[in-house]
Protein backbone atom coordinates (compact mmCIF):
# COMPACT_ATOMS: atom_id res chain seq x y z
CA UNK A 1 0.00 0.00 0.00
CA UNK A 2 0.72 3.28 -0.86
CA UNK A 3 -0.11 6.77 0.90
CA UNK A 4 0.26 10.35 -0.71
CA UNK A 5 -1.08 13.35 1.29
CA UNK A 6 -1.89 16.44 -0.05
CA UNK A 7 1.26 19.35 -0.82
CA UNK A 8 1.78 22.20 1.02
CA UNK A 9 2.93 23.36 -2.43
CA UNK A 10 -0.17 23.19 -3.61
CA UNK A 11 -2.27 24.49 -0.37
CA UNK A 12 0.83 27.75 -0.76
CA UNK A 13 -0.35 28.50 -4.59
CA UNK A 14 -4.16 28.15 -3.55
CA UNK A 15 -3.52 30.56 -1.11
CA UNK A 16 -1.50 33.12 -3.55
CA UNK A 17 -4.56 32.78 -6.48
CA UNK A 18 -7.31 33.13 -4.01
CA UNK A 19 -4.98 36.83 -3.13
CA UNK A 20 -5.03 37.53 -6.55
CA UNK A 21 -8.64 36.67 -7.01
CA UNK A 22 -9.59 39.16 -3.99
CA UNK A 23 -7.10 41.93 -5.91
CA UNK A 24 -8.58 41.59 -9.35
CA UNK A 25 -11.77 41.88 -7.35
CA UNK A 26 -11.21 44.77 -5.62
CA UNK A 27 -10.14 46.58 -9.11
CA UNK A 28 -12.77 45.02 -11.11
CA UNK A 29 -15.69 46.07 -7.85
CA UNK A 30 -13.86 49.98 -7.89
CA UNK A 31 -14.19 50.54 -11.58
CA UNK A 32 -17.48 49.10 -11.88
CA UNK A 33 -18.70 51.49 -8.35
CA UNK A 34 -17.03 54.79 -10.23
CA UNK A 35 -19.00 53.78 -13.36
CA UNK A 36 -22.28 53.44 -11.89
CA UNK A 37 -21.56 56.59 -9.26
CA UNK A 38 -20.47 58.85 -12.21
CA UNK A 39 -17.05 58.92 -10.90
CA UNK A 40 -17.95 59.89 -7.08
CA UNK A 41 -14.56 58.63 -5.66
CA UNK A 42 -16.42 58.58 -2.19
CA UNK A 43 -18.84 57.29 -2.94
CA UNK A 44 -17.54 54.06 -4.78
CA UNK A 45 -15.22 53.62 -2.19
CA UNK A 46 -17.45 53.30 0.56
CA UNK A 47 -19.75 50.98 -1.63
CA UNK A 48 -16.43 48.72 -2.29
CA UNK A 49 -15.16 49.26 1.25
CA UNK A 50 -18.41 47.41 2.16
CA UNK A 51 -18.09 44.54 0.02
CA UNK A 52 -13.96 44.17 0.54
CA UNK A 53 -14.64 43.99 4.51
CA UNK A 54 -17.81 41.35 4.07
CA UNK A 55 -15.68 39.23 1.41
CA UNK A 56 -12.34 39.74 3.85
CA UNK A 57 -14.22 38.40 6.74
CA UNK A 58 -15.49 35.87 4.98
CA UNK A 59 -12.25 34.70 3.69
CA UNK A 60 -10.60 35.07 6.30
CA UNK A 61 -12.68 32.45 8.17
CA UNK A 62 -13.09 30.00 4.97
CA UNK A 63 -9.28 29.93 3.70
CA UNK A 64 -8.36 28.40 7.04
CA UNK A 65 -11.19 25.95 7.16
CA UNK A 66 -10.53 24.78 3.56
CA UNK A 67 -6.50 24.56 4.09
CA UNK A 68 -6.95 22.31 7.18
CA UNK A 69 -9.46 20.19 5.14
CA UNK A 70 -6.93 19.66 2.61
CA UNK A 71 -4.09 18.73 5.26
CA UNK A 72 -6.93 16.05 5.83
CA UNK A 73 -6.87 14.62 2.08
CA UNK A 74 -5.29 11.82 1.47
CA UNK A 75 -4.73 8.85 -1.66
CA UNK A 76 -4.28 4.84 -0.79
CA UNK A 77 -3.10 2.88 -3.78
CA UNK A 78 -4.04 -0.92 -3.07
CA UNK A 79 -3.19 -3.71 -5.39
CA UNK A 80 -7.11 -4.20 -5.94
CA UNK A 81 -8.49 -0.53 -5.24
CA UNK A 82 -7.70 3.29 -5.03
CA UNK A 83 -8.88 5.49 -2.30
CA UNK A 84 -9.36 9.02 -1.86
CA UNK A 85 -9.71 9.76 1.77
CA UNK A 86 -10.94 13.10 3.46
CA UNK A 87 -10.71 12.15 7.43
CA UNK A 88 -13.99 9.71 7.99
CA UNK A 89 -15.23 9.78 4.22
CA UNK A 90 -13.40 7.90 1.33
CA UNK A 91 -13.89 7.55 -2.36
CA UNK A 92 -13.41 4.03 -3.64
CA UNK A 93 -12.73 2.68 -7.09
CA UNK A 94 -11.72 -0.95 -7.79
CA UNK A 95 -9.69 -1.08 -10.64
CA UNK A 96 -11.63 -3.18 -12.48
CA UNK A 97 -14.63 -0.87 -11.98
CA UNK A 98 -12.43 1.94 -14.21
CA UNK A 99 -12.94 2.96 -17.36
CA UNK A 100 -11.51 5.65 -18.28
CA UNK A 101 -8.43 8.09 -17.02
CA UNK A 102 -6.94 11.14 -18.32
CA UNK A 103 -3.69 12.72 -17.50
CA UNK A 104 -3.10 16.06 -17.35
CA UNK A 105 0.80 17.68 -18.06
CA UNK A 106 1.47 20.99 -17.22
CA UNK A 107 3.62 22.73 -19.40
CA UNK A 108 6.96 21.49 -18.23
CA UNK A 109 5.64 17.84 -18.68
CA UNK A 110 4.85 17.31 -14.98
CA UNK A 111 1.69 15.28 -14.12
CA UNK A 112 -0.82 18.46 -12.18
CA UNK A 113 -4.02 16.19 -12.75
CA UNK A 114 -5.17 12.63 -12.95
CA UNK A 115 -9.12 11.95 -13.69
CA UNK A 116 -10.66 8.62 -13.42
CA UNK A 117 -13.80 7.89 -14.51
CA UNK A 118 -15.91 4.36 -13.85
CA UNK A 119 -17.60 2.14 -15.52
CA UNK A 120 -20.66 2.65 -13.81
CA UNK A 121 -22.75 5.71 -13.27
CA UNK A 122 -20.47 7.22 -10.16
CA UNK A 123 -18.72 9.68 -9.70
CA UNK A 124 -15.26 10.38 -11.18
CA UNK A 125 -12.16 10.78 -8.92
CA UNK A 126 -10.03 14.05 -9.44
CA UNK A 127 -6.86 14.12 -7.99
CA UNK A 128 -4.62 17.14 -8.16
CA UNK A 129 -2.12 19.16 -5.44
CA UNK A 130 -1.14 15.88 -4.09
CA UNK A 131 2.74 14.90 -3.27
CA UNK A 132 4.72 13.15 -5.66
CA UNK A 133 2.22 13.54 -8.51
CA UNK A 134 4.25 11.93 -10.96
CA UNK A 135 4.89 8.87 -8.58
CA UNK A 136 1.16 8.64 -8.36
CA UNK A 137 0.00 8.64 -12.20
CA UNK A 138 2.29 5.78 -12.76
CA UNK A 139 1.11 3.25 -9.84
CA UNK A 140 -2.22 4.23 -11.16
CA UNK A 141 -1.59 3.72 -14.42
CA UNK A 142 0.45 0.46 -14.01
CA UNK A 143 -2.65 -1.36 -12.18
CA UNK A 144 -5.10 -0.66 -14.52
CA UNK A 145 -6.86 -3.31 -16.68
CA UNK A 146 -5.44 -3.25 -20.38
CA UNK A 147 -8.92 -2.32 -21.26
CA UNK A 148 -8.93 1.08 -19.59
CA UNK A 149 -8.76 4.21 -22.14
CA UNK A 150 -6.19 6.44 -21.14
CA UNK A 151 -5.91 9.94 -22.77
CA UNK A 152 -3.51 12.07 -22.30
CA UNK A 153 -3.12 15.69 -22.32
CA UNK A 154 -0.72 19.00 -21.87
CA UNK A 155 -1.50 22.48 -21.24
CA UNK A 156 -0.28 25.03 -23.82
CA UNK A 157 -0.65 27.89 -20.83
CA UNK A 158 0.22 27.32 -17.06
CA UNK A 159 -2.75 27.38 -15.27
CA UNK A 160 -0.90 27.03 -11.94
CA UNK A 161 -0.43 30.45 -12.15
CA UNK A 162 -2.97 33.02 -10.36
CA UNK A 163 -2.32 35.69 -12.86
CA UNK A 164 -2.48 33.30 -16.31
CA UNK A 165 -6.18 32.52 -14.55
CA UNK A 166 -7.04 36.02 -14.39
CA UNK A 167 -5.90 37.49 -17.49
CA UNK A 168 -7.88 34.44 -19.21
CA UNK A 169 -10.96 34.48 -16.98
CA UNK A 170 -11.16 37.62 -15.68
CA UNK A 171 -10.70 40.28 -18.04
CA UNK A 172 -13.22 38.97 -20.57
CA UNK A 173 -15.92 38.02 -18.00
CA UNK A 174 -15.07 42.19 -16.35
CA UNK A 175 -15.65 43.45 -20.40
CA UNK A 176 -18.68 41.70 -20.94
CA UNK A 177 -19.79 43.50 -17.28
CA UNK A 178 -19.27 46.68 -18.72
CA UNK A 179 -20.69 46.13 -21.86
CA UNK A 180 -24.25 44.87 -20.39
CA UNK A 181 -23.78 47.51 -17.80
CA UNK A 182 -23.39 50.02 -21.30
CA UNK A 183 -26.95 48.84 -22.28
CA UNK A 184 -29.09 50.23 -18.83
CA UNK A 185 -29.83 48.85 -15.47
CA UNK A 186 -32.96 46.53 -16.95
CA UNK A 187 -30.14 44.64 -18.72
CA UNK A 188 -27.84 44.23 -15.81
CA UNK A 189 -30.71 43.16 -14.13
CA UNK A 190 -32.26 40.45 -16.17
CA UNK A 191 -28.04 39.58 -16.66
CA UNK A 192 -27.89 38.85 -13.30
CA UNK A 193 -31.48 37.00 -13.22
CA UNK A 194 -30.01 34.51 -15.84
CA UNK A 195 -26.77 33.79 -14.22
CA UNK A 196 -28.48 33.27 -10.97
CA UNK A 197 -31.00 31.04 -12.25
CA UNK A 198 -28.64 28.93 -14.67
CA UNK A 199 -26.03 28.77 -12.65
CA UNK A 200 -28.33 27.44 -9.58
CA UNK A 201 -29.41 24.73 -12.07
CA UNK A 202 -26.69 23.87 -13.26
CA UNK A 203 -25.25 23.31 -9.90
CA UNK A 204 -28.55 21.15 -8.77
CA UNK A 205 -28.84 19.09 -12.17
CA UNK A 206 -25.53 18.80 -13.69
CA UNK A 207 -23.23 18.82 -10.49
CA UNK A 208 -20.24 20.01 -12.16
CA UNK A 209 -18.07 20.30 -8.73
CA UNK A 210 -19.30 16.73 -7.41
CA UNK A 211 -18.45 15.28 -10.00
CA UNK A 212 -14.56 16.82 -9.93
CA UNK A 213 -14.82 16.07 -6.37
CA UNK A 214 -17.26 14.01 -4.62
CA UNK A 215 -16.71 15.36 -0.73
CA UNK A 216 -18.24 19.05 -2.70
CA UNK A 217 -21.75 17.51 -2.75
CA UNK A 218 -23.30 19.18 -0.16
CA UNK A 219 -21.43 22.73 -0.80
CA UNK A 220 -22.60 22.24 -4.41
CA UNK A 221 -26.36 21.69 -3.41
CA UNK A 222 -26.32 24.34 -0.50
CA UNK A 223 -24.96 27.09 -3.49
CA UNK A 224 -27.32 25.87 -5.66
CA UNK A 225 -30.24 26.41 -4.01
CA UNK A 226 -28.89 30.00 -2.38
CA UNK A 227 -28.86 30.79 -6.29
CA UNK A 228 -31.81 29.51 -7.30
CA UNK A 229 -33.72 30.76 -4.67
CA UNK A 230 -31.82 34.63 -5.18
CA UNK A 231 -33.07 34.16 -8.73
CA UNK A 232 -36.19 33.45 -8.14
CA UNK A 233 -37.31 36.35 -5.85
CA UNK A 234 -35.02 38.51 -8.12
CA UNK A 235 -37.38 37.30 -11.32
CA UNK A 236 -40.35 38.14 -8.56
CA UNK A 237 -39.02 41.48 -8.03
CA UNK A 238 -38.98 42.32 -11.69
CA UNK A 239 -41.63 41.41 -12.86
CA UNK A 240 -43.56 43.23 -10.35
CA UNK A 241 -41.52 46.26 -10.06
CA UNK A 242 -39.68 46.52 -13.33
CA UNK A 243 -35.99 45.85 -11.26
CA UNK A 244 -34.61 44.03 -9.05
CA UNK A 245 -34.05 46.09 -5.79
Amino acid sequence: MREFGFSEISIRQGSRMILVFILFLIFFLLAFALYFSNFRIEKALVAVGITILILGTIMAIETPLINRRLRKLKVFIYEDKLIRQCGKKQQILLWMDIARIKTVENKNGVVAQIKIYPKKLKMAMYLHGFQEMEDLANLIIERMPNSVLHQEKRWKLDWQRPFINMLVAGLPAMVIMFIIASMGSKAMDIFAIVVALLGGLCLLIIRPLTKLNVFSKWVELILGIVLLVLGIYALINFLLSGKIQ
